[in-house]
């Protein structure tokens, strides 16, 4: 019975210490399992953010997808657009090929239009074009120049020597200067005096730099500008040379003599190019702005060269031998057109010597070479002067030598007919 008891006692034991190890094993379980429970929750929560990632993320690929599609159309629009593009680039450089063609025939036809049809080139219009617009930005630059005088005539000085190449540019091509060029130039000549009047101090006909005055030359240079650019030009119909080369045609004709200088003959050119007293416009270009000389070749070609003869052609219009036969008393004199106060004064003097004698016009001689004529006739004369007189106009003339005048023997005197029939008409 007591083995029983132990038997039963022992397996109780046993089943307890078993039954106490599954409830260890269930409780180990139990807390794993709540766990990994845990864990999985924590999965599930994540995996459900990656599903909201991938939902997001497949959002943005439907988008994505739509934009591509966009972008695709796009692309093969510009495509296409591209290809009509280099359609229109082919056309257009066939055009432009074409055209190149077109303005080198053109090109051709105009030089030889400028040249066969009188027109001025193109590379002289571009050349006068350049000026105005260099002239335009000297006269800008004169506003900006503050009290700098001497500056500022250097400047003016500049603005002169650019237009007179600007008119030399008809010249030297043998074309007329522009009648609504040569306008321009002249009012441009107007300011361009008063100016440089002011700078170089002086109070007559001046004026500063005003910017009203530079905005109204502007419109000038603007005008001048479409003149030299569009307008036609007239040529001159005889041959227009500068100075030198008239010089070397003369000299090579014989017209004037071999060992007459160069320098010589330019500085009488001068002289006749200011000179005011005859209309040299035959034979001499009258220039705006100050130059080379250029002249007409073919007057100066028909006319004998003499310089003596042509500074003084028309300074005065009549010789005149006044006097009194009862003292052999006669002055020889010229004026340009006041005979009758040349009379007077000539007579006022001639009393202040005489008491008596009727003094009287002996003769008057129209020409426009009187001047020459008066000279040529004081060295004829000269041993015959009035003692009475300090002059070289009065002399003592016998009644012989007066038959040079009053029986007009001078007309044999090959010397003296050959001043009086000398003329710049041709």
């Amino acid at each position: 019975m007591k083995e029983a008891i132990n038997y039963f006692y022992e397996r109780y034991l046993s089943e307890k210490n078993a039954k106490e190890l599954i409830n260890n094993d269930l409780s180990n379980t139990k807390n794993k399992l709540t766990k990994i429970e845990g864990e999985n929750e924590k999965l599930k929560e994540y995996v459900r953010n990656i599903e909201k990632r991938c939902e997001a993320v497949n959002n943005h690929l439907t988008v994505y997808g739509i934009e591509q599609q966009k972008f695709l159309m796009q692309i093969y629009k510009l495509k296409e657009q591209n290809n009509h593009l280099l359609y229109v680039q082919r056309s257009y450089v066939e055009i432009i090929n074409n055209q190149k063609k077109d303005l080198s025939r053109l090109t051709i036809l105009n030089e030889y239009y400028s040249s066969s049809k009188h027109d001025f080139r193109d590379e002289h219009r571009k050349y006068i074009i350049n000026i105005v617009e260099k002239v335009l930005l000297l006269i800008k630059k004169l506003l900006v120049m503050g009290n700098q005088k001497i500056r500022r005539v250097k400047v003016i000085c500049e603005i002169r020597e650019q237009l007179a190449k600007y008119e030399s540019c008809f010249y030297k091509n043998n074309f007329k200067l522009d009648v609504d060029a040569r306008k321009i130039l002249e009012k441009l000549g107007v300011y361009i005096e008063k100016w440089q009047n002011f700078y170089q101090g002086y109070r007559w006909n001046a004026k500063a730099v005003e910017a009203g005055d530079v905005k109204h030359i502007e419109n000038l240079l603007q005008e001048l500008h479409y003149v030299s650019l569009y307008k036609r030009f007239e040529k001159y119909s005889e041959r227009i040379v500068s100075v030198e080369t008239l010089y070397q045609v003369l000299k090579n004709k014989r017209k004037i003599q071999r060992n007459y200088s160069f320098k010589k003959f330019h500085n009488e050119m001068e002289l006749l190019a200011k000179q005011k007293y005859i209309n040299l416009e035959k034979f001499i270009i009258n220039r705006i702005f100050p130059g080379e000389i250029y002249t007409m070749l073919r007057p100066f070609n028909q006319i004998e060269y003499n310089f003596k003869l042509l500074k003084t052609y028309g300074m005065y219009y009549f010789l005149y031998v006044y006097g009194s036969f009862e003292n052999n008393t006669f002055k020889v004199g010229v004026t340009k057109q006041n005979l009758a106060n040349r009379y007077l004064k000539a007579e006022e003097s001639y009393n202040e010597h005489f008491s008596k004698g009727n003094f009287q016009e002996i003769k008057v001689i129209r020409n426009l070479n009187a001047l020459n004529l008066e000279s040529y006739l004081k060295k004829k004369f000269k041993q015959q002067r009035h003692p009475l007189f300090n002059s070289t106009e009065w002399f003592l003339l016998t009644k012989s030598e007066l038959k040079y005048f009053l029986n007009e023997e001078y007309k044999q005197d090959a010397d003296f007919m050959k001043i009086l029939n000398y003329k710049l008409d041709v």
